[in-house]
């Protein structure tokens, strides 16, 4: 065979091994693109308020197949919790991880989310995401995609023991405006200060006691200060996460359909995490000495009372109308 022969009997036998590995092995094509929301947060990343934004950051990304990313974009420090949903609504921000309290300015009603006594799947069974959908997309241009801590409860916490409402008559409690008006309605003196300043205003006695979740007083050294923790709880931590409309809009169907499944699932795995974390917190504190006081049945139930009564009392002041519709399906 001549060594022209030769050379295309070897061409042709090159170009035919060359198209079988461009089947079996074809080249990559351009990688799937990625989308991406950037969530801010009210509180600081390791805060437990997050605990289920980083389950629905898990979730989100297995479901998609990685084709949906929730990025971290800051805390408190990037921008302050009562500005985050003015943020979110021009855009600066695609979700913000907050709580219904840090809107109350710009929309009243939300105050009654925190005196909800339902599960999340109740509030969606019963009108109430549809509720919230409805206001937080007509006021704020935000998206409501559901609840962030449910099951975490808040109660107070005191340096003297009390056996019933009467016994906080007079005494000076630490408030935020979530509990404000049930501490006025038991006859106690409300005192605003900072988280900072409430280990020196219990050390100096110049409060005897003050409200707070129902997990994480540790964090802050208060159980050092702090000699009872009064059962019942009352009203739930109404930390939720919406997104800007315009964001929301812009992602495919099917990622749509993804994050609202998502939320969904951690709002379920949600409930049951906070439950154990209130149980293992509460160990905790009788190790350090702080006793828990439960309130007899008469004395629990008028405790409650109270509490709910006062706050229903202000969200109907301030919004008489959507007040009472919400009031109403929490209710049901």
């Amino acid at each position: 065979m001549s060594s022209i022969h030769k050379s295309t009997a070897l061409f042709t036998v090159l170009a035919f091994l060359a198209a079988g590995a461009a089947i079996l092995f074809p080249a990559a094509g351009p990688a799937l693109a990625v989308d991406k929301v950037k969530v801010v947060s009210a509180w600081a990343q390791n805060n437990k308020m997050n605990d289920a934004l980083w389950m629905l950051q898990k979730k989100v990304k297995e479901k998609s197949n990685g084709q949906l990313e929730i990025t971290w974009g800051g805390g408190p420090e990037a921008i302050p919790a009562f500005q985050l949903v003015e943020a979110l609504r021009n855009g600066v921000v695609d979700l913000a991880w907050t709580a219904h309290t840090y809107n109350v300015a710009q929309l009243p009603v939300v105050e009654g989310a925190k005196l909800s006594k339902l599960t999340p799947a109740q509030e969606r069974e019963k009108g109430v995401f549809a509720f919230y959908q409805d206001v937080y997309q007509k006021k704020l241009n935000a998206y409501y995609l559901g609840r962030g801590t449910p099951g975490l409860t808040y109660n107070l916490y005191t340096t003297v023991p009390v056996k019933g409402l009467a016994d906080f008559k007079g005494m000076s409690i630490r408030v935020t405006p979530a509990y404000k008006a049930f501490v006025e309605a038991m006859g106690a003196a409300p005192v605003a200060t900072d988280p900072g300043e409430v280990f020196t205003a219990l050390d100096r006695n110049m409060v005897k006691g003050y409200g707070w979740p129902s997990l994480g007083i540790s964090d802050f050294g208060w159980d050092a200060v702090t000699k009872f923790v009064i059962e019942p709880a009352f009203y739930q931590v109404d930390v939720m996460v919406i997104a800007n409309i315009n964001a929301w809009n812009k992602l495919p169907k099917n990622l749509q359909d993804v994050l609202n499944a998502s939320m969904q699932e951690v709002e379920k795995e949600a409930f049951q995490h906070f439950g154990k974390l209130i149980s293992g917190d509460r160990e905790n504190l009788k190790k350090k000495g702080v006793q828990e006081i439960k309130l007899s049945a008469e004395e629990a139930e008028k405790y409650l009372q109270t509490a709910y009564e006062a706050s229903w009392k202000e969200v109907l002041k301030k919004d008489p109308q959507m007040g009472a519709q919400l009031r109403d399906l929490l209710s049901k």
